[in-house]
């Protein structure tokens, strides 16, 4: 059994149907239940139990295939396999079926099983009734089928008028088609129709699947924007028309063979085949759910410029820091060249901010958002009042001066001892600290309160050791695209060096970059599944003195 899963978070995009928007996120998954032959879904009985086609024998290398039910758990797995009874399969391959909406009367792909593959032996479509057990009887062939052509992959729309399937009869290209027949009240066949150029081409048309509103999922390896083998399209069939056929993008479709889609009854998730790399190329379930994109958020800007109160001088490398009505900091950045700042707030929120330097005194702002969308951008220009001098004693100054009459001189051997012991005194000799890393959220680039406190002692020994340089190296984790990750790494690099330098390190001493998700700390790239613990820690940014 294989052992191993795939979760991929790549966008469907929009597929404009005339009367549905089919949009959302796929995430997939390869399951447990495959073996090492072809495994494929052909049909939700509900959302509880699929049915899905398996070898009889997983040891033989041509097995007889047969149909099976199964439970869906909570991860979408398919446990508690067993066959399904009633028919004899002994000698017969079923490979495909439809349930009518009662479940009392099944359509299913049947032939005579040959140990050797045959020609002479082609699928038919039979017709069943379901007991109370769920077992099979009265099986039949429907009227229109006969053995010089193959009938398979059955699918009857909601009120079980109507009967999708596959043939070679009279199609174009001596190829696959799919073609449609009507179901009488009474039991009886209309005539089989062939579904035309809208849908089936030069190449096969296979696994129709239709929808309770009619939306036509099928796959086909004969269309000019296929990436691959078999791709996946869906189309809207009306009384009269069918709509031009949408391609699903990846991760659904793929560079190999992808059929046999089927949702579930709230179109949040389903089933569907493929005999990508995963499978070691062999036909298997892959399970997915469909994340919906999430509405608009509602955010407000705020902007402004800081200056000095006094003389209107502008103060670029001001901290401008935002903090929300619990006093939890949600936001930081630091004024640009001209003294400017923007930063962005939820709709209908409190919010305290503040902007300060390294020699002005901090002032609070208390914010209050709009609660509509589209807001006009609130300004906070900010006047900061400068802090008054004082001597190495901590005594103000006159006119900013510094009075160095009453401070005892120190020799330079005095200085030296000096230096090299205060740190030490205080625990903070940075040949003795380890730098701890500075971890961040999910997809966000703000300093914690828990690392700022690590921060705040990065500072205090750069301010003790004035040559010391720092390097700052910031990474991510595997979730997301390289491109968006090299960009979130940068913003996080730069949120370290903008809050040391807010706590007055000089920018020059301090050098960065972003990473990326290049240098994983443990195994979670890309494709392997890990708890959010195990993601977290990789979004970090370390630090390393340059010249210790």
């Amino acid at each position: 059994m294989k052992k191993y899963f795939l979760f991929v978070l790549v966008a469907l995009g929009a597929l404009t149907l005339s009367a549905q928007n089919l949009s959302g996120t796929h995430h997939i998954k390869y399951l447990e239940v495959n073996t090492v032959q072809s495994d494929y879904g052909v049909a939700m009985l509900d959302d509880e139990n699929i049915v899905f086609t398996s070898p009889v024998n997983e040891k033989a290398s041509n097995s007889q295939q047969d149909l099976y039910i199964g439970k869906i758990d909570g991860l979408g797995e398919i446990v508690d396999k067993k066959p399904i009874g009633g028919i004899a399969n002994e000698k017969i391959s079923r490979e495909s079926a439809t349930y009518s909406a009662d479940h009392k009367t099944v359509y299913f792909t049947a032939k005579k099983y040959r140990k050797r593959n045959s020609d002479k032996e082609k699928y038919q479509i039979y017709k069943a009734t379901v007991d109370a057990q769920g077992n099979w009887t009265d099986m039949s062939p429907l009227p229109f089928c006969n053995s010089r052509y193959s009938f398979e992959h059955p699918s009857l729309n909601k009120d079980g008028s109507k009967l999708y399937f596959v043939s070679t009869r009279g199609s174009m290209a001596n190829s696959k088609d799919i073609f449609v027949v009507d179901i009488n009240e009474g039991g009886t066949f209309g005539e089989p129709v062939n579904l035309g150029e809208t849908i089936n081409t030069n190449g096969d048309e296979v696994t129709p699947y239709i929808t309770d509103d009619n939306i036509l999922y099928f796959s086909s390896n004969g269309r000019e924007d296929s990436v691959g083998g078999l791709d996946v399209y869906a189309a809207e069939i009306f009384n009269t028309s069918i709509t031009e056929p949408l391609h699903l993008q990846s991760p659904v479709n793929s560079i190999n063979d992808d059929f046999a889609y089927i949702l579930n009854g709230k179109k949040d998730g389903g089933y569907f085949a493929s005999n990508r790399l995963q499978g070691q190329n062999n036909n298997d379930i892959y399970s997915f759910k469909i994340k919906e994109p999430e509405p608009e958020k509602c955010i407000q800007l705020i902007a402004g410029v800081v200056r000095d109160k006094e003389t209107n001088e502008i103060l670029n490398d001001a901290a401008v820091t935002l903090f929300d009505a619990d006093g939890n900091q949600v936001d930081q950045t630091v004024t640009d060249n001209e003294g400017k700042y923007t930063l962005t707030l939820d709709c209908n929120n409190t919010y305290t901010l503040i902007a300060a330097t390294l020699h002005h005194e901090k002032e609070e702002h208390i914010i209050n958002t709009a609660n509509y969308k589209n807001a006009p951008e609130l300004e906070a220009n900010k006047f900061l009042v400068r802090k008054a001098e004082t001597d190495l004693l901590g005594r103000p100054t006159d006119n900013g001066e510094i009075a160095f009459e009453n401070v005892k001189n120190v020799t330079d051997d005095e200085k030296e001892t000096e230096n090299k012991a205060k740190p030490e005194e205080e625990g903070l000799a940075y040949d003795e600290v380890a730098l701890e890393s500075v971890y961040f959220g999910f997809d966000r680039s703000d300093i914690t309160e828990d690392s700022a406190e690590d921060l705040d002692k990065v500072a205090e020994i750069m301010k003790m050791n004035k040559t010391l340089k720092l390097e700052v190296s910031a990474y991510t984790d595997a979730r997301g695209s390289d491109g968006y990750n090299q960009k979130l790494s940068n913003r996080r690099a730069q949120s370290t060096i903008d809050y040391l330098v807010s706590k007055g390190i000089d920018r020059s001493r301090i050098t960065g970059k972003g990473y990326g998700e290049a240098r994983m700390v443990n195994k979670c790239i890309d494709g392997v599944e890990c708890s959010e613990a195990a993601h977290a820690k990789n979004r970090r940014t370390e630090l390393q003195f340059l010249n210790p």
